[in-house]
This record gives C-alpha cells, structure tokens and sequence, in this order.
C-alpha cells in the first residue's frame, strides 16, 4: 500500500515539481493593497454577481463621461479580479486605468494605476516592471504626502510596495533602508500593530539569506507571539489574519532547515488550516501542501504525503495548467495598457511622420528662401562696397593729386625762399666787407631780427599739408630723432642734399651722415629706395 502511495507521489512530483518550486514560491499572496469596494455592497462569494455589479457601474460612469469615476471603478475591478484570481481580467483593468489616468493628467489617480500594475507584476513575478510601477507610484504618492493629501496608511502601503519588491530581489541594504521608513509610519499608525509583525517578517528574510536560521527563526517566532498577544486585546481584521498564513509558512521552513520535522510539520498545517480572506495566498498554500507532503513521505506516511500533493496540484491544474482553458488568461497576460500604449504610439508615429514630412517641406522652403535672401543681401553688400570703395578711390586719388600740388608748391615756395636767403646772405657778407657806419649796422641787425627761421616757416607749412606724416612715421620707427624727422620731410618732398643743408644749416657731408643713419635706424635692405619708403608711409 506504502509502494501504491509513494510511486503515486513520484509521479505527481515529476509533473508539477518545477513549476511548484520556481513559480509557486514567487507568488506568494503578500500582504498588498485588498480590494476596497468604497461602500459598495457585494453578495458574499458571488463572483458572478459582484463582477457584473461591478461592470454595471463602469457603464453609468462611462455614459456620464466621470473620468476619475472610471478610473476609480478600473482600478476597483482590477483588485476584485485580483483577489478572486482572475489576472488576466485584473490585467487589463489596470492597464485601462493606467491609460486613462495618464490622458487625463490626474497624478493621485496615476500613482494608484502604478501601484495596482506593480502588484500584479509583483505576483506574476515580472520582477523588473514591478519596481519599476511602485517606484513610479512611490514618486507621486510622496508629493501628495507632503502636500497632505494622501493619508498616512497610504504612504505606508507604498513604502511597504518597496519593501515586497527589494525583499524579492534580496536587496538587503536598500531594504533595511525602507523596512526603518515603514518602522516611523507605523508609530504613527499605532491602531494597526499587524504592520509591525508584518516587517519583523521581512527581517527574518535578511537573517536567513545570511544562513543565520536560529536568528531568523527567533524574529519570526517574536512575531508569532506578538500576534497573539496584541489579537488576545484587539482581534485583528480578516486580512491581517491572512497573514499568518505566511508567517506560518515561514516557521515551519525554517524549523525544516533545522532539521526540526515535527515542529515544521505543525506549523505547515497551521498555515494550511489558516483561512484565507484575501483569495492572494492560495498559491502559497500550495507550495506548503507540497512541501508538508515532503515532511510525511521523509516520515513515511506516504498516504498523507500522497493527499497533500494532490491538493497541491489540483491548485496548479486549476489555476497553472496550460491545458487548461480557463487559465489561458492568467498564463498568456495582455497588458491593456501596453496594448492602447502601442496604438498610440503607431498613431502617433504615423502624424508624427506626416508632420515630419510637412516641417521638411516647410524647412526646405526656409532654407531656400533664406539663401536666397542671403545671397541678394550679399550682393547689395558688394555692389554697394564697390560702389563706396570707387568713390573713396577717387577722393582719395583727389585728395592725393591735391596733396601732390601742394607739396610741389612748397616745395618751389621753400626753394625760391632758399635763393632769396642765399642772395640776402651774399648782400650782407659783401656789406659787411665795407666800412659799417652806426646806421648801416643797425639796419643788418633789424633785418636778422625780422628774418623767420626757413625751416620753421617749410615745416609749419608741411605739417598742416601732411597730417599725421611724423605720427605714422614714428610709430614704424620709434627710434627716430626730431633731426631724423626733419630729414624724411625734406626726402618725402625730394630735396637735394644740397637744399636740405641749406635749409637745415648742415654742411652736404652732415646730410649725407644722416641720410646713412635713417637707412640704419628704419633697417632698410640696401635694394630698397629710401625716398621710395618714406612717400609709401
């Protein structure tokens, strides 16, 4: 009879063993938002009932046109799927809300939307997208906490999201980190103690991912007694009572690891007997029939071990098998949300690219009409420099003629008054060589006294002709003398070497001397005329 039992087992393990232990284990009923039917009257386990009930609702809210009525109705039939496992239907609400809540901007109702998608990403363990939604949500709610519009149960709940999510993928630093915030919210929730409890569970998990089973059985165990005491005064809700069927199941996993059967044994039933009132944790209790029924066939009690397997895969035929029609929704879920997101964005893609090609169209036109400005603007630009420039040409070409006939006629005055001096000087040497009577001296003297100085009278004249000559001059060649000056003006109007004498004072020798010297000083090459560079300045 043993052999009859034992083979049996055999074969159901081998059919369900694999997905009992990868999947099973993941969705455990945690202890998420339940279903709030804000005041609605439902007909006890009447699924059928409350479910059309519940579509009925969303029909009066979608002909009155109540966006948040909708989306609060959405997220309603999303739980209530939820809880009477219906993921696909749960799914797809969600999804719908989501989309809605993102057209109509409403950011409490997106945080809800979020949070609702989160948890069921969560139990189906699509780990990746449930962060994701409940750090989303977390974002949002927190803003409307500190503008105190969001209740402090309702943060909780979110920081608790957080907690589920980082215990998952056994972030244990990241955890702590959440499970403190969630410590503070619960002083300031002290009318719900269930929420310590609840935590004291989640460190156990740390400890026992650390191999400390004696220190995480001890915490759970706290746990345990701290839920009794507190259900003695104040008798829990139905949910919170839903959780023992979790920390049951914790226990005596860990009383299994310590190789304690028959503690383990008691407590796998505890949790199996614990009646469940959300509907979320029926997956867990299968993944506890199966592994009592591991404990009983160690002990040798394969018929017991045979029932609890069985039970164990009559909740994974009904609710995981493939073959099974009715499971075809919650094995192959269609995210609404992604669905209508997809639309949107095929119908935005295509505006996007009928815009795109109009903008094109505009740009080209843009571009053209802009080179084409540019292009004529340039031109103006250059027909009217042309135009500026050949006028300045030819005033400065006048000015230049101008500037030639006057230096010339300097020059001829400065000449002529060079001969006149000369022909004065050799009058009054040959007076001179005469006997001077007193009246014949004074008029020598009264002539030199009225005499202006030649260079003075050439240079005041050549300055007001040439201005800016000696400026230019010196800021090429700082080095140069007044003397070396007086010598360029009198090359620049080209006097011999003999009229600059005169007109300087020097001998010719002096002018040839200091011709030499400027040439140094300017640092002329020897091929270079020097007159040349002056009349170029």
């Amino acid at each position: 009879m043993n052999n009859k039992y034992l083979n049996s087992i055999k074969k159901i393990n081998y059919s369900y063993l694999l997905l009992n232990f990868i999947f099973l284990a993941s969705l455990q009923g945690q202890q998420f938002k339940s279903f709030n039917n804000d005041g609605i009257h439902l007909i006890e386990s009447n699924f059928e009932s409350n479910s059309s009930f519940l579509k009925k609702e969303y029909d009066t809210y979608l002909y009155q046109k109540d966006t948040v009525k909708i989306i609060e109705n959405l997220l309603n039939l999303s739980q209530f799927n939820r809880k009477n496992l219906k993921y696909g239907d749960a799914f797809n609400t969600a999804g719908e809300a989501l989309f809605i809540a993102e057209e109509y901007k409403d950011t409490i109702l997106l945080a809800k939307s979020y949070e609702e998608l989160g948890v069921l990403n969560y139990l189906y363990k699509q780990d990746n997208e449930a962060g994701i939604n409940f750090k989303k949500a977390h974002s949002y709610f927190k803003v409307y906490y500190k503008k105190n519009r969001i209740s402090d149960a309702v943060i909780f709940q979110s920081y608790y999201n957080l907690v589920m999510y980082y215990q998952r993928i056994e972030k244990d630093k990241t955890l702590l980190k959440y499970i403190d915030s969630c410590y503070s919210f619960s002083e300031i929730l002290k009318k719900k103690p269930i929420f310590k409890i609840q935590l004291k569970e989640k460190l156990s998990s740390i400890q026992n991912r650390k191999g400390n089973i004696k220190s995480s059985l001890e915490i759970l165990l706290a746990a345990e007694k701290s839920y009794q005491l507190i259900d003695n005064k104040i008798p829990f809700t139905n949910t919170a009572n839903s959780f023992l069927i979790i920390l049951y199941g914790r226990i005596g996993n860990e009383y299994m690891k310590l190789n304690d059967l028959d503690l383990a044994k008691s407590y796998f039933k505890k949790s199996i007997y614990t009646k469940d009132f959300t509907g979320e944790n029926i997956f867990y209790k299968s993944y506890i029939h199966n592994r009592l029924s591991n404990i009983l066939s160690e002990q040798g009690n394969y018929k017991l071990a045979y029932e609890n397997e069985l039970k164990s895969n009559e909740i994974n035929f009904k609710y995981l098998n493939p073959r099974n029609d009715k499971n075809q929704d919650f094995l192959m879920i269609k995210n609404r949300y992604k669905d209508e997101l997809s639309k949107k964005n095929v119908l935005l893609n295509l505006k996007n690219k009928e815009l795109s090609n109009k903008k094109t169209k505009i740009l080209r036109f843009q571009i053209f009409f802009v080179i084409s400005m540019l292009l004529i603007t340039l031109i103006g630009f250059m027909v009217r420099s042309r135009i500026r420039s050949l006028k300045h040409e030819k005033v400065m070409q006048s000015s230049q003629e101008l500037l030639n006939i006057k230096n010339k006629e300097l020059t001829t005055n400065t000449l002529q008054l060079i001969e006149k001096e000369e022909i004065l000087k050799t009058l009054k040497d040959h007076i001179k060589k005469s006997n001077l009577d007193s009246g014949t001296k004074a008029f020598l003297k009264s002539v030199d006294n009225n005499s202006t100085s030649l260079w003075d009278s050439f240079n005041n004249r050549f300055s007001s002709l040439n201005k800016g000559f000696y400026d230019r001059l010196q800021k090429k060649v700082p080095a140069l003398t007044s003397a070396d000056l007086k010598v360029c003006a009198l090359i620049k109007l080209n006097f011999s070497g003999k009229e600059m004498a005169h007109l300087l004072g020097i001998s010719l020798g002096s002018v040839h001397v200091a011709r030499h010297r400027l040439r140094k000083k300017i640092n002329l090459n020897r091929e270079i005329n020097l007159t040349s560079y002056i009349n170029s300045i």
